[in-house]
């Protein structure tokens, strides 16, 4: 998952979701436990470490139903040690920030970090994470998924959703074939300045001659960065400026990010690049069904895509190491990841969660249950979704299968994005540069190769 992701609410139960994050901030700050650096009592966060239940710290859940907040109240309830839920932050600029200063400080505030998939190196080299040695049945997990928790060899974190570019189409619109069609055909997509528009303009230059580029612990040289990058990013510039009528949604694609994207999407845009996680939160807006049939489908972008998602560590300083783990061995375990993806609409990090498994993984293979059923199979009967929070939406086996089908489609050609430690200083300065090419001349392709490549050594750098 990666961005700022709002969910469409009713009224009543976003006031009810607003108490629940009042809640958590109070039992935050109650343990002393500083959020930002600067902030009075940054480094008093020992009233924390006596605590006797685990905190996970994560961002918004904006899966259907509150899934990720139902799976913790499932584990509470098979008489585990009691876990809490707090939503630091609703971007993942933000989060980042807020978690990051936690472990930075040594404090104990938190035991469970559900962190975007970028923010391993930087953690791990840190000292920030346990090493997750005791995690059990690692090989059904998705290959590229599980690399992302890992750093110099061993594993830190393990997947507990992934996240892939997938395009929507609203009825009567016709899917592009190339990557050259879709800029051509009036999408709606992240250009905003946050992780968003990283995550699309990397999609931009792999899909336009840059394939193989700023992806995994390679670094391109500075030649590579002027010649196959930055035209790749002109291009795509001259789409967002284009003037025509049917290039609308993607010219105002530079203030979107996922929930605007869905609200254009919503009012006539014919196709939407977003998360898996769209699926359901679209199937909940009356204006997108016609009673159980829905007015749009979901295929895998053509070309690569990025590997997004977020993963599940332990805090080096938790205070309760050993039933953390046991906590993220449950989230992350199947029958936890099939409630995640059949009531929540996330995509599950192992191929079990599908009905898929590492000799048998093609699309056409996978098997899902719809929610209700996939809530049998759960040992503990505790973890329904509580009536009043419910949207009142259960997509069935058929629409749950054609959103597997093009998540793992896309797995198939789906990279990350650079590994490095100093991840943050290379995505602030490279979607700064990609502003500047967007907006019109004002940086070269010399410039714009030597502040991204110092950038990937954590330089401070701009164009």
């Amino acid at each position: 998952m990666t961005g700022r992701r709002r969910r469409f609410l009713p009224r009543d139960r976003a006031s009810r979701l607003g108490a629940v994050g009042g809640a958590a901030a109070v039992l935050v700050c109650a343990g002393a436990v500083a959020l930002w650096p600067g902030s009075s009592g940054y480094r008093s966060l020992a009233p924390a470490c006596d605590r006797s239940e685990l905190v996970v710290a994560g961002g918004t859940d904006v899966s259907l139903n509150s899934q990720r907040r139902q799976l913790v109240q499932d584990w509470n309830a098979r008489g585990n040690p009691h876990a809490t839920l707090v939503e630091v932050a609703e971007s993942t600029d933000s989060q980042h920030s807020q978690i990051k200063a936690m472990e930075e400080s040594g404090g104990c505030g938190y035991d469970v970090l559900v962190m975007d998939n970028t923010w391993t190196a930087e953690f791990a080299a840190a000292g920030y994470l346990r090493p997750l040695d005791g995690i059990g049945k690692r090989g059904d997990f998705f290959p590229a998924a599980l690399e992302t928790g890992q750093w110099h060899g061993e594993q830190y974190a393990v997947p507990f959703n992934v996240d892939v570019g997938l395009l929507y189409q609203r009825e009567g619109a016709q899917a592009p074939a190339t990557w050259s069609d879709l800029l051509d055909s009036g999408i709606a997509t992240q250009l905003d300045d946050y992780e968003g528009l990283t995550v699309n303009a990397l999609e931009a230059v792999w899909n336009d001659g840059g394939g193989g580029l700023l992806t995994g612990e390679k670094r391109p040289d500075e030649k590579k960065l002027r010649e196959k990058v930055y035209p790749a990013l002109e291009r795509l510039a001259s789409h967002v400026q284009e003037p025509r009528s049917s290039h609308w949604p993607l010219t105002a694609s530079r203030s979107y990010d996922e929930q605007k994207s869905m609200e254009t999407f919503m009012l006539g845009a014919p196709l939407m690049r977003n998360w898996p996680y769209a699926f359901s939160t679209l199937a909940t807006e009356p204006g997108m069904r016609d009673g159980p049939r829905l007015r749009y489908s979901v295929t895998a972008l053509p070309g690569t895509t990025v590997l997004g998602g977020q993963n599940l560590a332990v805090s080096k300083y938790s205070p309760h190491p050993d039933a953390a783990l046991k906590l993220v061995e449950f989230l992350s375990g199947t029958d936890s990841q099939r409630l995640l993806f059949s009531c929540g609409g996330f995509a599950p990090g192992r191929y079990s969660a599908l009905g898929l498994s590492p000799g048998r993984h093609a699309a056409a293979d996978v098997r899902v249950e719809r929610c209700s059923a996939a809530k049998q199979g759960l040992k503990s009967g505790d973890a329904g979704t509580d009536a009043a929070e419910s949207e009142q939406v259960e997509l069935d086996e058929a629409q749950l299968t054609g959103l597997a089908k093009a998540v793992v489609q896309a797995l198939d050609r789906a990279q990350p994005r650079p590994v490095t430690p100093r991840y943050s200083t290379f995505t602030g300065t490279f979607r700064g540069c990609v502003q500047k090419i967007f907006d019109g001349p004002g940086t070269d392709a010399k410039t714009f190769a030597e502040a991204v490549e110092r950038s990937l050594d954590g330089r401070t750098a701009s164009c």
